[in-house]
């Protein structure tokens, strides 16, 4: 397949946001209760729910992004710079998590009392995510066709 500029753009934010997310994690595996993780992490307050399930939930995707997700964007990112059909076939099976993961987080973030009303939070924290799966994902089906 062809590696266009567009194949460029979409592999490269898919990388950079794999690096983003994957350092996010490993910071929430290595130190899962410190105050900065809880802050800049996970965000909310253990205090406002159960802490039990606050944690668990957390720590859920912080080991389920690296060992399930990463992989998949990582190698299906490489693979679309090569111009392989099986990276944008990968690309495609990874976008699915960006938007899906997104509406489970925004209905935890608002029945727990964690959104904010901030443009960062709706562009920066949660909006970036699921857009980005939604246009790797509509990019990759595409050029699949």
């Amino acid at each position: 397949m062809d590696v266009t500029p567009l194949t460029w753009i979409v592999a490269l934010a898919g990388l950079v946001l794999s690096a983003l997310l994957g350092s996010l994690q490993l910071i929430a595996l290595l130190r899962p209760r410190a105050a900065w993780t809880v802050e800049n992490i996970y965000g909310g307050s253990p205090d406002t729910t159960d802490p039990k399930a606050y944690f668990a939930f957390n720590q859920g995707a912080a080991l389920a992004d690296p060992v399930f997700w990463l992989p998949l964007q990582i190698a299906g990112s490489l693979g679309m710079l090569a111009g392989a059909t099986w990276g944008f076939l990968l690309a495609l099976i990874a976008s699915v998590p960006f938007w899906y993961s997104a509406i489970w987080i925004y209905v935890w973030d608002r029945d727990m009392g964690f959104r904010k009303p901030t443009l960062a939070y709706w562009l920066i924290v949660w909006g970036m995510w699921p857009a980005f799966g939604v246009i790797e994902g509509a990019y990759c089906f595409a050029r699949l066709l």
